[in-house]
């Protein structure tokens, strides 16, 4: 498609977006916005004739046209018009502001929902977790700006652009030759408002690492994680060092870039005022020389000054628009590559997982590397996982055994399919897991991350979602007896005993009456979380890293209940807790080197042998 057209649909887009977010209000927008766009030529014609018209009162000489005003109250009727007009032009400004500001409100919303679908559409990680993912949503949270601002430049563009057309018929009365004068000189105004957009854009683009380090180096001092240690290790100087490098680098370039462009728009001006001069000149000396009315040169001059006014308003919103439409390529890209990189089965056909595993889950020589930034299939590093090969057997706990950075907590990535296997593949009683409904995979399968979620929710909600609710309802509802359940078994119960309102507590400091909890007992809640769906399923990645030694002894001896009947892979790096699982697999650089029970592998005296040693003399 040549780049035109291309421009032009992104353009058709974000005005359909942004419109359809209040459709009834767009239409009032663009009614008023035509108003606002003749009342100048009223004025102007209106000058004109209320001149003339006193004029011929007066006993002055004017042209037939003039004096066809009528006497005195034809004058008044004309000067009241006039009046009239003037003060509409001022009234309906601010409608038209706050008009359009509710609309931009409509329109952020809109925009907003269609970032929250497109994340939606992600359903795995492939794209997510890349570096540059950070530096895409930081230009496409700049679009949304802009997006949301084509409201206000598409309104000052037609009002400006329809003012101008009826005061250059006005002025063709004149002379014919000054409204293609004062219309070219629009031309240069729209060429400097396309090259400023073009290179705010560039420089927003090239830039925009720069400013997410700026915006982390601002945030480390307030954000309450990193807050203590900046404070305790006198580390603040340092990044604000970092952050005025930073900042005098990207104010450098920003500052060239502002004066090239300064410069364009000082010689704009002196153009205006030369043709703006010369088209006065020629005014008044006709009309000295009798061929223009005295109205004629309240005509010129009340239509030069409006049309001077609004020839800046053409530029200003032909430039929000050009913004829209460089910032709308981003977005509107964004938003067609928010696509799942894994394989996703159509649902009509999909298997469903069933209640219970009865086979066990198989990985058969799975390999897998994470993706890099160049989205040609490249990776950001090494394999992560290299021939791997191993069963889960069904209704059995299988303990996975390494030290960091040996896979494990990417084969549970690849097990919920946030990810799908290089090569190799992954078999749920012998089907492959790529072969079931995906929703349904997720839904029979209850999960602990090592890296769990802290949502700004109610402790009761940051349990509820892990049974995949859509609305409130369903916190209240059959899921919320489920919660209670899930956090007696976790302990939960106990954080939520502790709370100022139980289980409706926000769990964070950023509203009001909200708590934060300790590491301990977040694990305690994002376990609960794990166990509030009935899953055949479930993958337990380091559950009781941050639990003190009496609340893992406790969590160990209610660990069977949850796993009673369930398939379970359980990650640990303490062995202690590791001795309950019926199979045991290690992993070292990627690979299986050894698999079996605790006994077995102890006598072994393998890998496992040594780590459970290493573990278990630190206590006699």
């Amino acid at each position: 498609m040549p780049i035109a057209d291309r421009e032009r649909g992104t353009l058709l887009r974000a005005v359909r977006l942004v419109a359809s977010a209040a459709p009834g209000a767009a239409g009032q927008l663009l009614a008023l916005t035509l108003t606002v766009g003749l009342l100048p030529v009223a004025q102007a014609w209106l000058s004109k004739t209320v001149v003339d018209g006193i004029a011929a009162v007066s006993g002055a000489p004017a042209p037939a046209a003039g004096s066809g005003a009528g006497g005195t109250a034809a004058v008044l009727v004309l000067a009241l018009l006039f009046v009239l007009a003037s003060a509409a032009s001022s009234a309906l400004e601010p409608v038209e502001r706050t008009l359009t500001q509710g609309l931009t409100d409509h329109a952020a919303g809109a925009v907003d929902r269609s970032l929250i679908r497109a994340g939606g559409r992600m359903v795995d990680l492939h794209r997510i977790e890349r570096p540059a993912f950070g530096d895409e949503l930081r230009m496409v949270e700049q679009a949304t700006h802009r997006l949301v601002g084509l409201l206000r430049g598409g309104s000052y563009l037609a009002s400006a652009l329809l003012g101008l057309a009826g005061l250059l018929a006005l002025l063709w009365t004149l002379h014919p030759l000054l409204p293609p004068v004062l219309a070219t000189l629009m031309v240069p105004h729209l060429f400097v408002q396309r090259r400023m957009q073009n290179e705010v854009y560039e420089y927003m683009d090239s830039h925009s690492r720069t400013a997410r380090e700026m915006d982390y180096c601002m945030r480390l001092t307030t954000n309450p994680i990193s807050a203590k240690e900046v404070r305790v290790f006198g580390t603040g100087d340092y990044f604000l060092r970092r952050f005025e490098v930073l900042r005098d680098r990207a104010l450098g370039e920003a500052a060239g870039v502002r004066l090239r462009l300064l410069g364009l728009s000082l010689s704009l001006v002196l153009l205006d005022a030369a043709a703006l001069a010369g088209g006065l000149w020629y005014t008044a000396t006709q009309a000295a020389a009798g061929r223009l009315t005295a109205g004629d040169v309240a005509l010129y001059v009340a239509a030069v000054l409006q049309a001077e006014h609004l020839l800046f308003r053409v530029p200003f919103g032909f430039g929000m628009l050009r913004g829209a439409q460089l910032h709308g390529r981003a977005f509107f890209a964004f938003l067609e590559d928010a696509q799942h990189a894994i394989r996703v089965p159509d649902p009509q056909t999909a298997r469903l997982v069933p209640a219970r595993v009865v086979d066990g889950v198989e990985l058969r020589r799975v390999a897998f590397a994470y993706p890099g930034d160049g989205g040609d299939g490249g990776v950001a590093a090494g394999p992560i996982l290299r021939d791997v090969t191993f069963t889960i057997p069904a209704g059995k706990v299988t303990a996975l055994v390494g030290h960091n950075g040996a896979g494990k907590s990417t084969l549970v990535k690849l097990l919920t399919r946030l990810y799908d296997p290089a090569s190799g593949e992954i078999l749920l009683d012998d089907v492959a897991l790529r072969d079931y409904e995906l929703a349904s995979l997720r839904a029979r399968t209850g999960t602990a991350f090592q890296d769990f979620a802290r949502f700004s929710l109610t402790l009761r909600e940051n349990v509820a979602v892990g049974a995949g609710i859509s609305s409130q309802a369903d916190v209240m509802g059959a899921v919320g007896a489920g919660v209670e359940r899930a956090a007696a078994w976790s302990g939960a119960d106990e954080v939520a005993a502790g709370l100022p309102r139980g289980y409706e507590t926000e769990l964070t400091r950023y509203l009001e009456g909200g708590v934060e909890l300790s590491g301990g007992q977040w694990q305690k809640v994002a376990l609960a979380r794990s166990a509030v769906r009935d899953g055949a399923l479930v993958l337990l990645d380091e559950p009781t890293s941050a639990l003190d030694a009496d609340a893992e002894h406790r969590l160990l001896e209610r660990l069977g209940d949850l796993m009673e009947g369930r398939t379970t892979l359980l990650i640990s790096h303490r062995l202690s807790t590791v001795r309950l699982a019926d199979h045991i697999v290690v992993l070292q650089d990627g690979r299986v080197v050894e698999q079996g029970s605790h006994n077995a592998l102890v006598a072994a005296g393998g890998r496992y042998a040594s780590l459970f040693e290493m573990q278990a003399g630190r206590y006699r």
